[in-house]
């Protein structure tokens, strides 16, 4: 966890993985397997991540793991590169819930 809004329901995710270790689905097959937890298990609302939009292949595992896209903020995070724009994901409980009742179907 990166960070929690108890009052909003809200859990920001983060994740790290070796170059070694990219483009082998490691990273969806973890954060997939998150996202329920949260949900289902923690009871959050809202699940967020965000990247560096030059780590656009970051923005690809959130989409598969079922986060939307919404939107860039200029110079609102901070990395190695030093103050850097940030791309906002997010996936809601509703949302989660009808794409799983979906699946079941």
């Amino acid at each position: 966890m990166v960070e929690i809004n108890e009052k909003l329901g809200i859990l920001q995710v983060g994740y790290c993985i070796g170059s070694k270790w990219w483009h082998q689905g490691i990273t969806s097959e973890a954060l997939g397997a998150v996202i329920p937890f949260l949900f289902e298990e923690v009871g959050a609302n809202r699940i967020e991540a965000r990247h560096d939009p030059n780590n656009p292949r970051s923005g690809d595992v959130m989409r598969k793991c079922g986060l939307k896209y919404e939107g860039t903020l200029r110079q609102a995070d901070y990395n190695n590169q030093g103050i850097v724009d940030v791309c906002i994901y997010g996936l809601l409980r509703d949302e989660y819930l009808a794409a799983k009742q979906s699946k079941h179907k």
